[in-house]
């Protein structure tokens, strides 16, 4: 019996051929391309998760600051109404304190309220406090001499609470200045002013603040920093320079955060939203390994056939290389066979194949994640992108904002299924009337938004009667009849906010809900 050369075996088993080459580059091939694919994707995601967040964190930090100048105007109107009662009974102190009683009564927007003369005395206050006759500080009474409604900075009250003031000036009937009503606001009352500012909580580590001129913290959800100056603060110092806007910065705390931010014009206040770096890749790590996970049945299918396509490749040639090493070199010049040429074009035809195939599958992701599953049509997140692109172009724009009438009573006569054929309907009937470059998208439910770009507000609004008439005509699935009401706006190249323009053809399709149904209205910014 021969005996089994240990090392002859390594040297086989070890030996480099052309079916393991094939084998070990074709597989190579498939998850080195997947591996990019994911760190491709992974990028691709990181930075879409980033400019979400700090347009979304913007776009609450402007809410809250307009809804704040909202509250500040409203009560700069109570006041207004108090100062023209106190500047017509200047001198009946009971009737002056009668109306701030009134006043304080009707609204909790104050904790206070107080009168001062022209030389900066206190003649009247609510609640009582051992005040009347005191003088308010000479850099208050320099602000209020300006005579016009103002917003005093923060400062510390006699009973030492951090607050604010709004200010109203008093004239009487011949125009001459009487003094001024003050109404109080505490930092850390509660007040309407304080539900608006300081009471936001997030799970994931979000929060917003609110700081005024002087840099100082005046809302913040750790109360021990109210009060505290920021210095060093890029944010800030833009916030309190009148801009708006969204950036990454590392906090206070050492901590990488993605802050939106916006101003208070009437009190030069700025609102900063922001989020923690790490809440946003903590979410996109979870959401990457479900897309992995995913991809990993496929990828071990395509694995497998690639062996297999493999064997099958190597097999013939192994045999043939066989055969080679034992004919004479004229029978090899007559088999015919090119072997470095067949080699490499199969190999290079399997990791074409493979890397396509990977490629497909990213790409029909990418295509779903932009599409409406029932319509066809994109989604919000696929109209995010666009506008980017729109208003990166400066190209001009109409819109029209569609609403099918009573679909409601679709989806209760009929049931949800004939209520989806007939949204599906429509959506078909807005793409035959569409041009090539014309954008049709879902925002939700029965409601879609046609962006027409080099389209003026006339023809845009022939384009939705044209497409109305086309509606109520048409015959929808299960022999049911509709209509729409559509609402026509147009964005001039970069003149208003993309929004602003959205907004305008919602209220034009609003307006011709209420103007009947079935008609479309237009409306342009003034």
């Amino acid at each position: 019996m021969a005996k089994i050369n240990l090392l002859d075996v390594l040297k086989h088993v070890f030996r480099i051929d052309l079916k393991k080459l094939i084998l070990a580059l074709a597989t190579g091939g498939v998850v080195l391309s997947l591996f990019n694919a994911v760190i491709a994707s992974y990028q691709v995601h990181r930075e879409a998760f980033i400019q979400d967040t700090l347009h979304a964190n913007q776009t609450y930090a402007t809410k809250l600051a307009e809804v704040t100048q909202l509250f500040l105007q409203s009560v700069n109107s109570q006041l207004n109404v108090s100062a023209y009662h106190i500047a017509e009974n200047i001198d009946d102190s009971a009737l002056i304190n009668a109306e701030l009683d009134r006043l304080l009564s009707q609204t909790n927007s104050f904790d206070s309220l107080v009168v001062v003369s022209r030389a900066g005395k206190i003649i009247a206050v609510r609640p009582e406090l051992p005040v009347i006759g005191e003088s308010i500080s000479s850099q208050q009474l320099d602000k209020v001499m300006l005579q016009k409604p103002i917003v005093l900075d923060p400062f510390v009250s006699p009973a030492g609470n951090l607050m604010i003031s709004p200010t109203y000036p008093l004239f009487n009937g011949h125009g001459q200045y009487l003094g001024f009503v003050a109404g109080g606001i505490y930092l850390h009352g509660d007040t309407i002013l304080n539900r608006l500012l300081g009471r936001h909580h997030y799970a994931d580590g979000s929060y917003s603040y609110v700081v005024d001129k002087k840099q100082r913290i005046l809302y913040h959800p750790d109360p021990k920093r109210i009060g505290e100056q920021v210095s060093n603060n890029t944010v800030i110092e833009r916030v309190l320079n009148g801009q708006a806007g969204a950036m990454e910065l590392t906090n206070s705390g050492g901590n990488q955060m993605l802050a939106g931010f916006a101003s208070i014009p009437m009190t030069g206040w700025g609102v900063v939203s922001q989020r923690p770096l790490i809440s946003i890749l903590n979410q996109l790590a979870v959401t990457h390994k479900s897309v992995v996970y995913s991809s990993v049945p496929f990828t071990i299918v395509i694995l497998g056939w690639v062996f297999v396509a493999g064997w099958l490749i190597a097999k013939p040639l192994a045999l043939l290389a066989k055969q080679l090493a034992t004919v004479e070199k004229q029978s090899v010049a007559n088999s015919g066979v090119s072997a470095w040429y067949y080699e490499a074009a199969n190999l290079k035809y399997a990791l074409i194949q493979n890397h396509r195939t990977v490629r497909q599958v990213i790409k029909s992701l990418d295509a779903d994640r932009k599409t409406d599953k029932l319509t066809s049509l994109h989604n919000r997140l696929s109209l995010d992108l666009w506008l980017d692109n729109t208003i990166n172009s400066k190209i001009g724009f109409s819109v029209l904002a569609i609403d099918i009438d009573h679909f409601k009573s679709i989806n209760d006569s009929h049931g949800h299924c004939t209520g989806d054929k007939v949204l599906k309907e429509l959506a078909n009937l807005m793409i035959q009337n569409a041009r090539g470059d014309d954008f049709c998208c879902r925002i939700g439910g029965e409601e879609f938004l046609i962006f027409m770009p080099n389209q003026s507000i006339s023809q845009a609004m022939a384009t939705a009667e044209r497409l109305r008439k086309l509606v109520s005509n048409h015959i929808m699935p299960d022999g049911i009849s509709i209509t729409v009401s559509i609402g026509v706006s147009t964005w001039p190249n970069n003149s208003m906010r993309i929004d602003k323009t959205i907004e305008l053809a919602d209220r034009a399709l609003y307006q011709a809900k209420r103007a009947g149904r079935n008609r479309s209205c237009c409306l342009e910014a003034a």
